[in-house]
């Protein structure tokens, strides 16, 4: 066995590989094992993938090397899962001493740590000069330059800015982000007009985003900071408007305007290298804008933003695969009613959820979506919700203000039909609370589109009066409300174009039974006998009936959930009570007689 290791003759996949069996090979209290989260910090910044990928990848391997005192995931979770290169780096490399391996990772931080400065970024603000852009001009001369002359080769790519002052008459176009170019002339005619240090080069723009890019469109995204003439800026903007930019920056600019315009994909795609657009399509990393109170620390405030997403995301990360095994133990739902639902989703390709609050509807959208997919893959899975103001506008597409005016602004379905034009696999986009919102009106003339005879057929969209039409590989998933009487009954328009499936409580089903046997909760075992039995009452009332019941995720807790009286107490008070409230709100002598069944519970 050789005494070092040559990561020259490693892929950059074994390299990522080999960082994260290096940190499993050593226990918690070895000073090493503290680099591991800057080191990921690092690699993502290099590879645009998530640092939870590689603390996962590193929880992978822990369990092949005993001595580290951590059990991992156990030697089921097989190192291939995670890509073949887990698996060829262990073999290679699992007899090397330690700190051959440390050698061999720093040199890989090293590689990895100083970004290269692959792009140029320009602002231009003379007339002349702006005007041969915006008309299209094929040869633009740039002249004024004085730094930069050696990277100003053939081909080279070159962000451009509008600059000038708006307040000036001469400067009739709006300022800010605007393209990309390619430099078909090198630095010529030197000290031209008697100006020993300046020089001209040419250039051709390949892309004109249509949409002029203002700095603070970039205030989301974390490395776009400081590219120049382009995102927020921490350092001034050098006084000479060409300046280099590292990929990391470049790849944060071109995601920012990608989220906002996904149909340049493929022009962007035939501008930059294929390894440029994987970081570019990859994780990058984004500010969430939130509120915080005084004093409140980081984790409180990620804590109240939209906490089960977050919570959930982490979660989907951690497991790759997903089968109907894996939705039929966790939503509590027979082989046979599974197979019923996905024939009527994938025959219908639209399909509505409908049932009582707590039966676990927007659990169940999700991993009916994956247990079809056979993986948890959230690039084609998106979950939107309706509201009252929601419209066409934040749909599809429409004019938005901007804080100058209006602009062109594409919606969450257009986006995620275009992404699903290139991919003939299954996506399936999820609508929560559909009955919430105006649905003829926030379709529009894709209604008819959504329909399963009726994919791929072409019509003009409103604003744009661009030809667009609904893949035959998008299901739609939505969940409705029944117990809700705030909301009107759905429209016939809907309703044909929908399947709708009645989701309904699983306090009967073998999984969920076993589940709270395990609890060992008396308690927890009396109150939902109780609330079958409130269920039996509600669906004998004729004003309620069995959208009204009371489902069974309300009782479905962590393993790690102590189920004891204050949680029984809270889930009484807090859940259950309220619904019976809303229900009976007009019969006190009902509402009184399960409010003193159930607290008979509660103070057991």
């Amino acid at each position: 066995m050789a005494d070092s290791i040559d990561i020259n003759k490693m892929t950059p996949d074994q390299h990522q590989a080999l960082v994260c069996m290096f940190f499993a090979m050593m226990p918690q209290t070895d000073v090493r094992y503290k680099k591991r989260i800057d080191y990921w910090e690092i690699l993502h910044k290099r590879f645009n993938k998530k640092v939870s990928t590689y603390r996962y990848a590193k929880d992978t391997f822990d369990s092949y090397f005993s001595n580290n005192n951590r059990v991992g995931w156990g030697q089921d979770r097989d190192l291939n899962r995670r890509g073949k290169e887990y698996g060829q780096v262990y073999n290679l490399y699992k007899d090397y001493d330690l700190d051959a391996i440390e050698k061999a990772v720093e040199e890989i931080m090293d590689l990895y740590k100083s970004e290269k400065n692959s792009f140029i970024s320009m602002k231009c603000g003379l007339p002349k000069t702006v005007h041969a852009m915006l008309s299209g001009e094929n040869e633009i001369i740039i002249d004024g330059v004085y730094t930069l002359q050696e990277e100003l080769w053939m081909n080279r790519i070159i962000f451009v800015t509008l600059g000038g002052d708006t307040g000036r008459a001469e400067v009739d176009w709006e300022p800010g982000f605007f393209g990309i170019a390619r430099v078909t002339r090198t630095p010529y005619d030197f000290g031209y007009n008697d100006k020993e240090k300046y020089f001209k080069f040419n250039i051709h723009m390949v892309c004109i985003f249509g949409a002029i890019y203002k700095r603070e469109d970039f205030l989301n995204y974390r490395d776009a900071f400081d590219a120049r003439y382009i995102g927020p800026e921490l350092t001034r903007d050098p006084s000479q408007a060409i300046s280099s930019m590292d990929e990391s920056k470049a790849v944060a600019v071109i995601r920012a305007v990608l989220d906002r315009q996904p149909e340049l994909e493929n022009t962007f795609k035939n501008i930059f290298s294929e390894e440029f657009m994987e970081r570019v399509l990859g994780a990058v990393r984004v500010l969430i804008p939130s509120v915080a109170e005084f004093g409140e620390t980081t984790e409180e405030i990620l804590r109240t933003y939209k906490e089960e997403e977050i919570l959930e995301e982490d979660v989907e990360e951690l497991y790759d695969e997903y089968t109907q095994e894996d939705f039929l133990e966790e939503v509590f739902m027979s082989k046979e009613e599974y197979e019923l639902l996905s024939e009527l989703l994938m025959t219908k390709k639209n399909i509505i959820l409908q049932g009582a609050p707590g039966v676990g509807k927007t659990f169940m959208a999700k991993r009916l979506a994956y247990s079809i997919l056979g993986c948890r893959d959230n690039k084609r899975v998106r979950m939107i919700q309706f509201h009252q103001s929601y419209s066409y506008e934040d749909f599809i597409v429409g004019y938005r203000p901007n804080g100058e005016g209006f602009e062109l602004e594409y919606g969450p379905f257009y986006q995620f039909c275009k992404l699903a034009e290139k991919d003939n696999r299954p996506h399936f986009f999820i609508i929560d609370e559909i009955n919430r919102g105006n649905v003829s009106k926030i379709f529009g003339e894709l209604l008819m589109l959504i329909e399963n005879d009726k994919r791929n057929e072409m019509l003009d969209l409103l604003y744009t009066k661009e030809q667009f039409s609904v893949p035959e590989n998008v299901y739609i998933i939505g969940m409705m409300n029944t117990a809700d009487r705030s909301l009107a009954i759905i429209d016939y328009a809907l309703r044909r174009r929908f399947a709708f499936y009645d989701v309904r409580p699983a306090f009967n089903n073998p999984i969920f039974i076993n589940m709270t046997e395990q609890k060992e909760s008396v308690a927890l075992k009396r109150l939902i006998s109780y609330i079958k039995l409130l269920n039996d009452d509600i669906r004998k009332d004729d004003s309620l009936g069995s959208g009204f019941e009371v489902g069974h995720s309300y009782f479905c807790t962590s393993p790690d959930t102590n189920v004891d009286k204050k949680w029984i107490k809270s889930t009484i008070e807090y859940e259950i009570l309220p619904l019976i409230n809303e229900y009976w709100f007009d019969d006190k002598d009902k509402i009184d007689e399960w409010s003193i069944k159930l607290r008979g519970v509660e103070n057991d």
